[in-house]
C-alpha cells in the first residue's frame, strides 16, 4: 500500500464534543488553561452570533477568520468554496495570507492538504510541510498545516485551512476549536447560498409582478362578456371570439364567485372608483389561474352605470413564487433547527449509551448466571432486544450528528418485518391485533438493517398511538413493478422492480392538512411530551437514502396506510442461520478499568470477574497512570474510556506506552462509529468496545487482544 503523501491525518472532530476542561493541578497552569479556555469559548459565542445574524457569508466569513487567526495566533487563514462542476476550490476569504494572491483557485485534483481534505471529506493536518512532495504553495515561511472540510450532512461545499510558520505549529486542542469553527463556517456558508436563492426567488416575484400583461375585458352589469382582449382570451386558454356573449362567472372558480360578485356590488352601491380582489379562473384545460382583478364602473352621459370594465393580472407565477420563496426559508429554519439537534445529538448519544451500558451490560450478567432452561430467560431476552433497538436509535442520532458510514448489507425484507415484530408483539397494547402476510420468495434489497427496522418500529409505534382503544394493524410484504407514472414526483427513485411494505391501522386517522405535514421534522399533534414529531421524518429520511419513497394514506375515522416502497437488488443473498449463542470466554490475569462513571465501573468490574480476571478500578486518567506505573507488571490489559474530564485519552495513552510500550489498551467509548474505531488503532490501542457492551462483547474482545499479543 503506497504510503499517504501527508505524514499525520486527524479525524473530523465530533459535533457536540466540548472544550478541553483545564486539569486540576498546578495552580498557575489551571489558570492559564482556563484563561486559553474562555478564551476559545468566547471565540466559539462570537462566531455563532456572527452566523446567526449573516446575510454575506464572504464578509462574515472575513471576520471569522481574523478573530480564529487573532486567538490561535497562526500566521495564515483561508476558506475556500468547493465548486464540484468544475472541480475546483476558489478561495473567498483569507487573512494574513501575504505571499498567496487573493481569489486563487485550487484543483480538486490537485496536490496539496486543500485538496486532499476536499476529495476524502477528512481533516487533514500536515505538521511538516518541508516532508510533503508537492505542496500546493511556494511560501517557505510556513511549516505546518491543518485544512479541515466543511461539511453540510456528508456534502463537502469548502475548506478551511489554517497554516503556520512554525514546524508541528498546530496543537491538537487548536484543532480542535478550528474543527468546532469550521462547522460554523459551513453552516455561514449554506445559509448564504439560501439566502442567495431567497434574494434571486424575490427578483423574480417583482419581474413577475411588475412586467406582467394585462387581460382587460368589459361586461354587462347582469354579466354577459361583451369585448375581451386577446391577453385575458389568453391568460384562460380561450380565442377572443369564444367568450363573446357568455357569462363572466361561467371561468371563475365556484368558491370566487362571490367575492367577485360582491367586488362588482361595492362599484354599484357606493362612490368607489375601482375595487379589486383576487380570485382564481377555471382555465379551458382545467386547470386554476390566479388572477388579480381590478373593476372599474363605465358610466353613460348621464352618470347611469352601464357597463363594467376587468383588468386581470395573471398572478398564478407569482403564487408559485410566494410558494417557491416559502419553501425556501422553510428550508432555512429547518437547517436551523437540524443545526441545534446536531450540536447536541453527539453528547446526548454519549451519555445515552453509557446508561445502556449499564442495562445491556446487567441484563447480560443476568443471563449468563440463569440456567438455559430458567422460564426468567425469556423476559430476560425481550429486555435485551429491547436494549439493542435502543442502541440502534442512539447510533442513528449519531448518524444524524456525525455522518457516520451507513452498514449496507442484503437482506430479506420479510425477515427484517419478523424481526420487529418480536418486539411489537410483546410491547404493544394487547387490545391490539396484529396481522401479517409476508410474501415468501421475495426479491432481496440492500441496506442497513439497524436502519430499516427502526423506520418500520417507528411506523408500528405511529400505528399503535392511531389506536388508543385497540384496532388491527396489518403488515403486509409483495413485489411491485413501478413505471415513471407510479412515482412521485418528487423523488429521486427510478423506474423498476420493488418490494414494498405496506403497514395498515384501523385508527383515528388524519385530515388532509395534517397528513400533508406528517412527514415534516418536529410536527407532531400529539401532547407536549408526548412525541418529538421526528418519528416519521426519520422514516421518510432512511427510506429515500435506500432509493425508495414512502407513500401515505388516511382519513379521519378510517385509519392510515403506509406503503415503503425499497427498490429491489440487482443480486441474491443468502439465508443466514441463526447464529448459535454467543460463546463466554474466560480469561485469566488483571485488568486496569479507567471510567469516570460509577456505573460503568461497577458493571465492568462485575463482568470481568465473572470471567475470572483481577480488577483494579480507577475514575480518572491521573489515577490511571499512578496505578499502572505501580502495577504495570502484573496488569494484563487496560479498559480506558474515551471521553473523561482531565487528561485527554491520547494523553493517558502515551503515558501508558512510556511506562510499558506493550500496554495492551481497549479504548471504550459510547460514541461508536467507525471513525472512533480508526483512532483508537491510529493512537495505538489494540482494540476499541463500542458502549453499550455485554459480557460476551466484553470477553471476545479481551480475547482478541490476547490472541494478537501471541501471535
Amino acid at each position: 500500500m503506497a504510503e499517504s503523501p501527508f505524514p499525520t491525518r486527524s479525524g473530523l472532530t465530533p459535533q457536540g464534543d466540548s472544550l478541553p476542561i483545564p486539569p486540576q493541578n498546578d495552580q498557575d497552569t489551571v489558570d492559564a488553561e482556563i484563561g486559553s479556555w474562555g478564551q476559545n469559548l468566547r471565540l466559539l459565542v462570537e462566531v455563532n452570533s456572527a452566523v446567526a445574524h449573516a446575510v454575506d457569508e464572504e464578509a462574515v466569513s472575513g471576520h471569522i477568520l481574523h478573530r480564529l487567526r487573532e486567538s490561535t495566533r497562526l500566521t495564515c487563514a483561508s476558506i475556500y468554496r468547493l465548486i464540484p462542476e468544475e472541480r475546483l476550490l476558489r478561495c473567498v476569504a483569507e487573512n494574513g495570507c501575504l505571499m498567496l494572491e487573493a481569489n486563487r483557485v485550487l484543483s480538486l485534483d490537485g496536490p496539496g492538504a486543500v485538496s486532499h481534505a476536499a476529495r476524502t471529506a477528512e481533516a487533514i493536518y500536515v505538521p511538516d510541510v518541508t516532508r510533503v512532495s508537492q505542496p500546493f504553495h511556494g511560501d517557505s515561511t510556513i511549516h505546518s498545516e491543518y485544512a479541515v472540510p466543511l461539511l453540510i450532512g456528508t456534502t463537502v461545499v469548502g475548506v478551511l485551512d489554517l497554516e503556520s510558520d512554525q514546524p508541528d505549529g498546530i496543537r491538537a486542542v487548536t484543532r480542535k476549536l478550528i474543527d468546532q469553527v469550521a462547522h460554523q463556517i459551513a453552516l455561514a456558508l449554506e445559509r448564504g447560498n439560501l439566502s442567495r436563492k431567497l434574494r434571486a426567488s424575490e427578483e423574480r416575484f417583482r419581474s413577475i409582478f411588475e412586467q406582467g400583461h394585462i387581460g382587460v375585458g368589459v361586461v354587462e352589469l347582469h354579466g354577459e362578456i361583451v369585448a375581451v382582449n386577446p391577453a385575458l382570451a389568453e391568460l384562460i386558454g380561450f380565442d377572443p371570439d369564444e367568450l363573446l356573449g357568455r357569462n363572466y362567472t361561467e371561468f371563475i372558480h365556484p368558491e370566487d364567485r362571490e367575492p367577485s360578485l360582491e367586488g362588482v356590488k361595492q362599484l354599484t352601491e357606493s362612490p368607489r372608483p375601482t375595487s379589486t380582489v383576487e380570485v382564481r379562473f377555471r382555465h379551458k384545460s382545467g386547470e386554476v389561474v390566479w388572477g388579480m382583478s381590478t373593476f372599474l364602473l363605465i358610466r353613460d352621459d348621464t352618470g347611469k352605470p352601464l357597463h363594467v370594465m376587468v383588468m386581470v393580472h395573471d398572478t398564478t407565477r407569482r403564487r408559485k413564487a410566494e410558494a417557491e420563496w416559502a419553501r425556501l426559508r422553510e428550508q432555512l429554519s429547518h437547517l436551523q433547527k437540524m443545526e441545534a439537534v446536531g450540536a447536541l445529538a453527539g453528547g446526548i448519544v454519549h451519555d445515552f449509551n453509557n446508561l445502556l451500558g449499564v442495562i445491556r451490560g446487567y441484563v447480560s450478567l443476568t443471563r449468563l448466571r440463569l440456567r438455559r432452561d430458567d422460564p426468567m430467560q425469556e423476559p430476560i431476552g425481550m429486555i435485551e432486544q429491547s436494549a439493542e433497538r435502543a442502541a440502534e436509535l442512539a447510533r442513528e442520532l449519531l448518524l444524524f450528528s456525525r455522518r457516520e458510514a451507513r452498514r449496507v448489507k442484503m437482506l430479506d425484507l420479510a425477515d427484517t418485518v419478523s424481526r420487529v415484530l418480536k418486539i411489537v408483539s410483546q410491547t404493544f397494547d394487547r387490545r391490539i391485533a396484529i396481522e401479517t402476510q409476508l410474501t415468501k420468495d421475495l426479491p432481496w434489497i440492500e441496506g442497513d438493517p439497524g436502519e430499516l427496522e427502526l423506520a418500520i418500529l417507528n411506523l408500528c409505534i405511529n400505528a399503535r398511538d392511531a389506536m388508543p382503544s385497540g384496532g388491527t394493524l396489518t403488515l403486509q410484504t409483495s413485489a411491485a413493478v413501478l413505471g415513471r407514472e407510479d412515482l412521485p414526483p418528487s423523488t429521486l427513485s427510478t423506474p423498476g422492480e420493488y418490494v414494498r411494505l405496506e403497514i395498515r391501522d384501523t385508527g383515528v386517522g388524519m385530515d388532509p392538512q395534517v397528513l400533508k405535514r406528517a412527514f415534516e421534522p418536529f410536527f407532531t399533534t400529539k401532547g407536549a411530551g408526548q412525541g418529538s414529531g421526528l418519528g416519521l421524518a426519520m422514516v421518510d429520511a432512511v427510506v429515500s437514502q435506500h432509493g425508495g419513497f414512502v407513500r401515505a394514506e388516511s382519513r379521519p375515522g378510517s385509519g392510515s396506510e403506509f406503503n415503503v416502497f425499497l427498490p429491489a437488488a440487482t443480486r441474491q443473498g443468502e439465508k443466514l442461520a441463526e447464529p448459535p449463542p454467543a460463546k463466554v470466554e474466560r480469561g485469566v490475569g488483571t485488568v486496569l478499568v479507567v471510567d469516570d462513571e460509577p456505573f460503568i465501573r461497577a458493571f465492568a468490574e462485575d463482568a470481568l470477574k465473572e470471567l475470572g480476571y483481577q480488577v483494579l478500578i480507577v475514575e480518572d486518567g491521573k489515577r490511571a497512570c499512578e496505578v499502572y506505573a505501580a502495577r504495570s507488571s502484573d496488569v494484563e490489559y487496560v479498559i480506558l474510556d474515551k471521553v473523561m474530564p482531565g487528561m485527554d485519552w491520547r494523553e493517558i495513552l502515551q503515558t501508558l506506552r512510556s511506562i510499558n510500550p506493550k500496554v495492551k489498551v481497549v479504548l471504550s467509548s459510547g460514541y461508536c462509529g467507525g471513525t472512533e474505531a480508526l483512532q483508537a488503532v491510529e493512537a495505538g490501542a489494540q482494540e476499541f468496545l463500542a458502549k453499550p457492551y455485554t459480557v460476551e462483547k466484553l470477553a471476545s474482545t479481551l480475547n482478541r487482544v490476547r490472541s494478537a499479543g501471541s501471535n
